[in-house]
């Protein structure tokens, strides 16, 4: 999970002006070898930019929007322990947790945190006031929204420079903590390292063979090594919530309907804010008669055409 550590929060703590490298090391306690490595770590990350100017290195914060937003932290809640606040497990539940209550089960969902971590995390910050709890849901105190401002964008510019460096003319579409969906022009084959291709384009593989328009969506994660059937059609979903999309999903659905995990279905459906419970009446055998859902008998045209006869429950 690409986060901030303490020492790099602490050392963006002391940007509030440009600083040489030895100056830095000063105020950090630290060699100039480490101060250059914590350095190097937060220019990668686009969070610093630094300046040669004659024998001397200088370092202070970039333009980017979470450098903008981290100097309004500052400047704001100075007073409290960012290093500890916006660092680590931390850093991973304020950019999911909002002011609307969510359950513990959504947050680790959304955050990619055991629940173990999660409640550690939350004791944390609700020690320091920033998160309440409601009817078993905990959301962020509204005069800390800047928190979870701060944490999306920081992950976000992590996965944009990720997605730029798989391909040069990538956007994003999905951005999550460690995980996002871009897409591109360029075809780099299914699985390629932390890349796997998503969404329509991945259908083939489970037996719906769509015409491709050009364009191609890759999901990365350091976790996942291979998409299941449930993430490829959350992931189609997510990116064209349109009625073809709908239709072919449900296809999908009802030709391996005795391998789908309908839990694992309706958890990737919170963790991306994708409605799936529609597509669940197909698999009972109802009809959800409302716009952009298709009727039975499209479905059962189309699953003639790739599958075959179905006999069907109604």
């Amino acid at each position: 999970m690409n986060t901030l550590s303490k020492m790099e929060v602490k050392t963006l703590l002391k940007l509030k002006d440009e600083k040489t490298i030895t100056e830095l090391a000063n105020e950090l306690g630290l060699s100039i070898y480490r101060t250059s490595t914590l350095v190097a770590s937060l220019e990668r990350k686009g969070l610093v930019k630094t300046e040669k100017r004659g024998k001397y290195k200088i370092v202070s914060l970039s333009e980017v929007k979470p450098a903008g937003l981290f100097r309004k932290l500052m400047s704001k809640f100075g007073h409290m322990p960012l290093d500890e606040i916006l660092s680590g497990r931390s850093l991973a539940l304020l950019a999911v947790i909002k002011c609307t209550p969510l359950s513990a089960h959504e947050l680790c969902i959304k955050s990619n945190l055991s629940k173990s971590t999660l409640y550690h995390v939350i004791d944390k910050l609700s020690d320091y006031g920033l998160i309440g709890k409601i009817d078993g849901g905990y959301f962020l105190i509204e005069r800390y929204k800047l928190f979870h401002e701060f944490a999306e964008e920081v992950y976000e510019l992590q996965n944009s420079i990720k997605a730029r460096e798989f391909s040069e003319d990538s956007a994003l579409i999905w951005s999550g903590v460690g995980e996002f969906i871009l897409v591109t022009e360029a075809y780099r084959g299914k699985d390629t390292g932390n890349f796997h291709l998503t969404g329509l384009e991945r259908f083939s593989d489970f037996g719906v063979d769509i015409i491709g328009t050009g364009r191609y969506h890759y999901y990365y994660s350091e976790k996942v090594k291979e998409l299941s059937l449930e993430e490829v059609i959350v992931h189609a979903l997510l990116i064209d919530f349109s009625p073809r999309t709908i239709l072919y999903s449900i296809v999908l659905l009802l030709a391996h309907e005795d391998k789908i995990n309908q839990k694992k279905l309706f958890n990737l459906g919170r963790k991306y804010d994708v409605s799936v419970t529609e597509l669940l009446e197909y698999l009972r055998g109802r009809e959800v008669r409302k716009y952009p859902y298709p009727s039975m008998e499209e479905v059962e045209e189309i699953l003639k055409m790739y599958f075959g006869e179905r006999k069907w429950v109604r």
